[in-house]
């Protein structure tokens, strides 16, 4: 039996369960989340969110990487949105997938050189 998350493991990047601060804008709205990443890779991230994004919704990213250089900045797209419920405050999140487009080589470099020693201690 395949589960919906079966297709989360054919990644082209692998991901790191890592805890980074990222501020998310959606394109053409004013409301901007700041949350903390639920892992993280080079190809994007996953973010557990108050309100749901639509499905292929751009938006801006900021990254802090938490090596005191100003956050990565790039464009996302939302590839997944999983609704989810706390269990305590019986308040709705959602679990969102955010792909990385349009990340400058510079920060492509910097993010990798952040993940890679990160990668080889697991």
């Amino acid at each position: 039996m395949n589960s919906l998350w079966d297709g989360f493991n054919k990644r082209k990047f692998a991901r790191l369960h890592l805890t980074c601060e990222v501020k998310i804008q959606p394109v053409g709205k004013q409301k901007t989340f700041t949350a903390s990443t639920e892992d993280v890779g080079m190809g994007g991230v996953s973010v557990m969110l108050p309100e749901a994004l639509e499905r292929f919704d751009r938006c801006k990213i900021g990254l802090e990487l938490k090596d005191g250089e100003p956050p990565v900045q790039c464009t996302g797209r939302c590839v997944w949105v999983i609704p989810s419920q706390d269990r305590k405050s019986s308040k709705k999140n959602f679990d969102t997938g955010l792909e990385f487009l349009d990340m400058d080589e510079f920060s492509r470099k910097r993010l990798q050189s952040f993940l890679t020693p990160l990668s080889q201690k697991t």
